[in-house]
Parts: structure tokens; sequence; C-alpha cells
């Protein structure tokens, strides 16, 4: 069903039911037709079809005039247009094939509401909306224009995403007989890559860019435990680890809060210098329990004026003496002073228990139940992995390079994740100033919050900032192509048309690669499966411009 409109007769059919082309254009959408796409008639020049919207064009005449049939490519910072419509003429029916895509994800545009506004010199000159379509991310309204003349094109898409995109200067001629002859034909080098090759896969391409890039230096390492949040808990007597009161030994790898009972030792009925250590730990529980009350009692004699001061003074001393004493006993092994008063009455109710003077992993385990350990024997070793060391080292023959080392960022091993120091809040503690002898490295070592539970010992490769180069031409890395030790890369010259290009690269950094030569900023290159492109420029069986849908 056709609207009459002031000046513009627009159809609203729409993809769903079938929109019939002018006879002579060959561009249908009938559900068992073909959608062609023919050449432009004429175009201004080459690059006029090539035109780009918003901060992200590219534009090569943003305000040349469009002759005869007309190729758009554009993008905004979310959408991609690639528009095609036959020679306007006035009083026939021509149909635009408008092609949208997310740029988010580069997929086509459905379920969307897409309005299309005509202007001109005099106004508004009329208006259609388009909700559904037949096959996603193509819109196709069908257009009668009764006024030759130069008209712009708003379209306002609302859903999917939500944008506008400007097209301006479309001609529209009085008579066949106006329309500018074609003078150009088909670049033999461009690549056609179709909308519905490209919505068919993981597909990308970025804007070429200029960034600050840094030289960098390669290294390896490891991540290890910072010394400070490592202990080891040793034995502070000869003892035994009994089997009875240990059924249930932390091992490598667990989880330990402060505090916690790592074992239970039981002391030698005789140690080493003839005193029995459990019988230390009562003696000086003993002592001072009887100092405490001796003061307590002399405090209180002291008020009633039955002793001097100096009396009192002499308690205090020796309560002091006393709890010093056994708490320097009781923080060795942490005794749980709950079963003092057992103590004593047989040998297996000797026991300490070793507690976990941090909390950590255990990193090591050197017991097993019945077993005897010497005094100074370590029993585990724990680390508190909430912040690590990075240690890097560096080949001696970039000593020069590392005198100031900048930004640094580092992959552990079995992950492609990049860490960068900031995100980890790291910090360069220290630069080595001697050459290790057996690796002729240099050392830096950086500390990290370990928020991501990285494992101690984990080897790592880390690229350190040296020297930085300002405003560079840069693209992604993945936009590069190989061959025969050069690189080269496809241009995306329009919506469906591609172009590869050699280039030459500087330097490399973060997943950023320097262009030297070939590349204008603005243009787009392919960034994901750029190798489909390639393929289809081998292919002898690639479809042509025109195609059916």
């Amino acid at each position: 069903m056709k609207q009459l409109i002031p000046l513009l007769i627009l159809s609203t059919s729409l993809l769903m039911m079938g929109c019939g082309g002018g006879g002579d254009e060959g561009h249908s959408h009938g559900e068992d037709s073909d959608h062609i796409h023919e050449q432009p008639a004429q175009q201004a020049q080459e690059d006029d079809s090539h035109s780009h919207d918003g901060e992200d064009a590219h534009s090569h005449g943003e305000d040349a005039q469009l002759e005869g049939a007309g190729v758009i490519t554009k993008w905004t910072d979310k959408t991609e247009l690639f528009m095609e419509y036959p020679e306007l003429i006035v009083g026939q029916e021509a149909t635009f094939a408008v092609h949208l895509t997310r740029l988010s994800d580069f997929q086509p545009i459905s379920e969307s509401e897409v309005q299309f506004v005509f202007s001109s010199e005099r106004g508004n000159e009329g208006s259609l909306t388009e909700t559904e379509v037949q096959i996603p991310g193509i819109y196709g309204p069908d257009v009668i224009f009764d006024r030759a003349g130069r008209y712009d094109l708003t379209i306002i898409i609302q859903g999917m995403v939500d944008d506008t995109l400007q097209v301006n200067g479309i001609p529209v001629y009085a008579s066949a007989e106006e329309v500018p002859a074609a003078h150009e034909e088909d670049d033999p080098n461009l690549i056609s890559f179709l909308k519905e090759q490209q919505w068919n896969i993981p597909f990308a391409t970025q804007k070429v860019g200029r960034r600050t890039l840094s030289e960098t230096v390669d290294a390896h390492g490891e991540l290890k435990p910072v010394k400070s949040m490592e202990v080891t808990v040793s034995a502070p007597f000869s003892g035994i680890i009994l089997s009875s009161a240990n059924q249930s030994l932390p091992v490598e790898g667990q989880n330990i809060s402060k505090g916690i009972s790592l074992l239970q030792l039981n002391p030698s009925i005789q140690s080493a210098d003839g005193e029995n250590y459990a019988q230390q730990f009562i003696n000086a529980q003993s002592q001072l329990s009887l100092a405490h009350k001796n003061l307590e009692r002399s405090k209180r004699l002291f008020e009633k004026e039955a002793i001097p001061e100096v009396e009192l003074e002499r308690a205090r001393i020796e309560y002091r003496q006393a709890l010093t004493e056994f708490q320097t006993i009781n923080e060795i092994a942490q005794i749980d002073t709950s079963k003092v008063d057992t103590y004593g009455d047989s040998e297996s109710s000797y026991g300490f228990a070793m507690k976990a003077p941090i909390s950590g992993i255990i990193v090591d385990s050197y017991v097993q139940p019945g077993m005897q350990v010497k005094a100074g024997e370590a029993l585990f070793k724990l680390a508190d992995m909430s912040k690590m060391w990075l240690s890097v080292h560096v080949p001696a023959a970039e000593r020069k390079a590392i005198q100031n080392p900048g930004e640094a960022v580092f992959y552990v091993q079995g992950n492609d994740k990049m860490y960068n120091m900031e995100e980890v809040n790291g910090r360069l503690l220290s630069t080595g100033k001697q050459v290790e002898p057996q690796t002729r490295t240099l050392s830096l070592i950086y500390e990290i919050d370990n928020q991501e539970g990285l494992h101690s010992g984990l080897f790592v490769t880390a690229e350190i900032d040296t020297d930085q180069k300002e405003n560079v031409v840069a693209i992604p890395e993945s936009a590069l192509i190989e061959e025969e030790g050069n690189f080269v890369v496809y241009v995306h010259v329009a919506g469906e048309s591609f172009e590869k290009r050699a280039i030459t690269t500087g330097i490399r950094n973060r997943g950023w690669v320097e262009v030297t030569s070939s590349l204008e900023e603005g243009e787009h290159v392919v960034t994901t499966n750029a190798y489909q492109v390639k393929l289809a420029s081998l292919s002898s069986e690639a479809p042509s411009h025109g195609h059916s849908h």
C-alpha cells in the first residue's frame, strides 16, 4: 500500500510482504525473487561513494555531489550503513537497499523501528517507517519522487541500537535522458565479501587511528610469595606427633586461618637439656599464678598500711617476671590453657597445640602422624598469598633499556589474559644491579595484589615499557595477515568491498602494531576473520557485486 505525501510518494511495503522495485533497476525483494545490487551508473568520483559520518568519519569529500545511482557506506560509533539505490527519476518507483550493522558485535540490525525521512531545500518532503524485515539487517523502502532535485535522507534507528545517520545530496532526475552516462568501471582489485557473509561469521573491523605505543623489553619470570608474608612453623622442642591426637593434619594447598591448630606436639619425656618441656610450661604457669596472688595480697595489705610500699613494688616486679617467662613459653607453643590442669596425668596429656601464626595457605608440610621431631625442625610452611612478588629476569643485554623501566604487563602460563600492573595495584620494589652469573640476567621485582588467586611458582612472561612513541598510526595485531614474510591487511573500503593492502609495521605494544606506510587514519581494517576475506579473494566462485538474498 502506498502513501501520497506532498512532493514525495513513499511505499510502506515491507520485505516480508514483497516490495517491487522499478522494473529496470533489477532490485526486487519478493520472497522468491532475487535482491540484486546494481553498480552505480555514475559517481562524481570514486571516493564519493565511500563517505563516512560523524566523529568516526573518514571522508573523501563529504560535500561532493552524488551522481546517478548511489552506493553509500557510512559509520557512526554504533552503526554501519551500507545503502544502494538505482537512478532516481521523477514518477518512477525506486527501491533503496539499506543494510544496517550493529558495530558492538557486527550483527545485522533487526527487531528495530527504522524511520526514513526525506528532505530538500524546500523542507521536509515525507517519511516512512519500517518495523519488520524478511532478512535481518536489510530494509527496503520504496520511493516515488514527483520533483527533480537534491534530497537529504535521515535514517533514525530505535531498537537494537538508537542511532541517526545522514546521507546528503541524493540526486533525482526529471527524466532518464538527464541521468549522466556511466564512465567508471569496477575496480578489479576490490574483493567482494557480501553482508550476508559478514553477518554469518564472527566479523569485525576497526578504524585506523593514532595511539601512544611503547618500545618494550620482553622477560620471563615467576610468581613468588612475599618474603615477609611467608612463615615457617618449627618445633619449639623435641617431641612426637601422636597418631591419636593428629587425625586431621592440614595438607598442602589448604587455606588456614590465623590461630587454627595445625597439630598437637607432645614433648619428649626427657629433653636434650635434661628438663621436660611440659614441666617448664607447668612451672612457668604455676609461678605466674603464685606471683599474681602475691601481688593481689600485697595490694590489700598496702591499703591497710600493713606493709611498706617497697614490699608492694617487689610483688609487682615478681609478677612481671613470671608473666614474661610464661608468655614466652606460651607464644612458642600456643598452649591451650584450658587443659593445663590435666598436664602430667599421662604422657598423652602433654599435648601442645602448634597454631598458625598467620592466615594463609599451607605451602609445604613436613609431618606425618607418629613421627618424632627435634627442636627447631620445620613442621609447616605457610604463605599469605593476598600479595605476591613478580620476579622477572631481563637479559643483561637490555640493562640500559631498563634503567628507568615504565609500565609493565604480564601473562601467566596457561592463561591468555594480559595483567596490567595498574589493575593489580603493582609497584616496582627493586631493580637488580648485579648480573646473575648462571642466567646472565638482571632481576626486577614487582609486588602485586593477588585477588584472582594466582599460584606461587607459576611462570610468567612480562613486557616492560621503555621508550614511548606518541601519535603513531596503529591497528590491532589481529588485523595482520602474514604472506611470505610480509604483512597485509584487508581494508573495508565500502559495505561489501574490500581491498588487500601491503603495509610496513613498526613497534608492537599490548596487542597493537604501528603502521608506517599504506594506511591512512580513519580507514577501516578487518580485525576479526580477515582470513575469510582473503579466501573470498582467492575463490573463483566468489560472487560479483550483484548478488541475491
